[in-house]
């Protein structure tokens, strides 16, 4: 004879189905933070285009999309951030950017280009 199963066994079953899917959404699972070892703004006064010399300011902000030359990434997550901010990584996908548009020009250049060097 066949064990009859209670309705709230259904309850559980589905309890236990929806706090898998919580179990994803953790927020210490969360990309869209920055952890940086010092608390400090970068000093964007050291910051500025190789070519045209525009400088960037904390409110300046790149999107991690699809690019072709110079950096070849294809896999783009959309996040939008200082990219000064994090040294090129982009903090929704970990994609470390070499190279930086500037909004002012356009023109590419080497992320690490942008800090100016002692003496400049």
């Amino acid at each position: 004879m066949p064990i009859k199963r209670r309705p709230f066994h259904k309850f559980y079953v589905l309890i236990a189905i929806f706090s898998l899917f919580q179990k994803d959404l953790a927020p210490e699972d969360a990309t869209d933070t920055v952890d940086q070892s010092d608390d400090e703004e970068p000093d964007y006064s050291r910051i500025r285009c190789p070519l045209c010399r525009w400088r960037p300011d904390a409110w300046s902000s790149w999107e991690c999309g699809e690019c072709d030359y110079p950096e070849y990434c294809f896999e783009g997550c959309g996040m939008e951030w200082n990219t000064f901010d994090t040294r090129g990584l982009c903090p929704g996908c970990g994609h470390q950017w070499r190279w930086t548009a500037c909004l002012s020009c356009g023109g590419w250049s080497l992320h690490e280009d942008w800090y100016a060097k002692d003496g400049e």
